[in-house]
């Protein structure tokens, strides 16, 4: 009869086991950590441009100047997306009054 105890082939599942369920949990802290200093994402593009430089006095001026002829009611809320991508992008498009 063999002694009491554990025979050299249990010893190296236990060992293969132990070993796997380390190397798993090190990897979720890994990742956890990685998430953990990623800068939050940014809701929207808008948002990241302003973030990384403020606009010009000027472009804050046609801003609001678009904001009051949508809330005047003379451009809709898509005309209004669109003239506010095209300023933000530096290009706004000439002509840009409304048709009475």
């Amino acid at each position: 009869m063999d002694a009491p105890g554990m025979q050299p082939w249990q010893w190296a599942v236990w060992v293969v086991g132990v070993t796997a369920f380390a190397v798993v949990i090190g990897l979720v802290i890994a990742a956890a950590v990685r998430a953990a200093r990623r800068p939050p994402e940014l809701p929207s593009a808008a948002q990241r441009l302003q973030r990384q430089s403020p606009p010009s006095p000027e472009v804050e001026a046609q801003l609001r100047e678009l904001a009051g002829l949508q809330q005047a009611g003379r451009i809709g809320e898509v005309e209004y997306e669109r003239r506010r991508a095209e300023v933000l992008a530096g290009n706004p498009a000439p002509g840009n009054d409304p048709q009475p």
